[in-house]
C-alpha cells in the first residue's frame, strides 16, 4: 500500500531525475555543438593554408604571385595560432576559478586601454574610422592581471572595428564611479536584436543566423572577454540601440 507522502516522494524523486536527464542532454548537447564550432573554425585556416602551400609546390600559383599567397599563409598561420591559445586561455582561467592575487598588479587602465588602440591603426586607417576617445586627464589606476585586460581591451577593439562600416565611428572610454572603473568601447553598425544582447557572450554565437549564413560570427573573442572579467569578480555587460553598440566592464579604482 502506498500512502500520500510516499506518492509525493515518488513524484520528486521521478521530478527531479528528469530534470537530471535533461540538465545532462543539453550539456551533451552544448558540447557536441562546442565540438563542432571549433572544428570549423579550425579547419577553415588549416584549408587556406594546405590550398596555397599545395598550389605554390604544383605550380598551380605562379612564382610571381608566391610571395603573396605566402603572406596569406602566414596570416592564416597567425589566426590558427590566435585560436588555440585562446581556447588554452579559457581553459586554464576556468581550472584556477578566478585570478590569483599574485598575478594582479597595480597599472594605469587609461595608458593600457590608449597603447592597444595604437595597434589598430592600420585597420582603423584602412576602414577610414572615426576614433573618440573619452578619459580622464590623471591616471586611472586598478589592480589585476594586466596581460589578461590587455587581452580583454584588444577583443573588444577588434571586435568593433570589425562590425563598424567604413566611414563609421569607433569609440573608447574610461571614466571613474564609485569604487570603480569603467571602460567602454562602442561603435556603429547595425543594431542588436535585443532577443541577441544575452547571447553575444556565447562561444561562436553567429547573429542573426537565419537572414545570412555568412554572417560573422564573434567565434571565441567575447566569450574570452566575459570568463576574464569574470574571473576577476568584475562585470560586462552589452547596449544596442539607434546604429550604436557599447561594451562596458568594471575593474576596481586604487590609488
Amino acid at each position: 500500500k502506498t500512502d500520500g507522502k510516499n506518492t509525493r516522494e515518488v513524484e520528486e524523486l521521478a521530478l527531479a531525475f528528469n530534470n537530471m536527464a535533461s540538465s545532462l542532454q543539453k550539456s551533451e548537447y552544448q558540447r557536441q555543438e562546442f565540438v563542432t564550432n571549433v572544428s570549423h573554425e579550425l579547419k577553415t585556416p588549416m584549408t587556406t593554408i594546405s590550398g596555397y602551400v599545395d598550389g605554390i609546390l604544383d605550380g598551380t600559383i605562379p612564382s610571381e604571385k608566391a610571395n603573396y599567397y605566402l603572406q596569406l599563409v602566414s596570416d592564416e598561420s597567425k589566426r590558427l595560432n590566435r585560436l588555440v591559445r585562446s581556447m588554452l586561455d579559457i581553459s586554464r582561467l576556468q581550472d584556477q576559478g578566478g585570478i590569483p592575487e599574485e598575478q594582479k598588479t597595480r597599472f594605469d587602465l587609461e595608458e593600457c586601454a590608449g597603447q592597444v588602440l595604437i595597434t589598430f591603426e592600420q585597420k582603423i586607417n584602412d576602414k577610414h574610422l572615426n576614433v573618440q576617445v573619452d578619459m580622464p586627464e590623471h591616471p586611472v589606476y586598478t589592480r589585476a592581471n594586466e596581460d589578461y585586460i590587455t587581452q580583454v581591451v584588444y577583443n573588444l577593439l577588434d571586435n568593433a572595428i570589425k562590425f563598424t562600416p567604413d566611414g563609421g565611428e569607433l569609440g573608447l572610454t574610461v571614466r571613474e564611479g564609485g569604487s570603480k572603473a569603467y571602460v567602454s568601447v562602442s561603435n556603429e553598425g547595425e543594431t542588436i536584436p535585443p532577443e541577441e544582447l544575452p547571447l553575444v557572450f556565447e562561444r561562436f554565437h553567429k547573429i542573426d543566423k537565419s537572414r545570412s549564413v555568412n554572417r560573422d560570427s564573434w567565434g571565441l573573442g567575447l566569450y574570452i572577454v566575459k570568463t576574464i572579467i569574470g574571473s576577476h569578480g568584475e562585470d560586462i555587460s552589452v547596449t544596442s540601440r539607434d546604429g550604436k553598440t557599447t561594451f562596458t566592464f568594471t575593474m576596481p579604482l586604487v590609488c
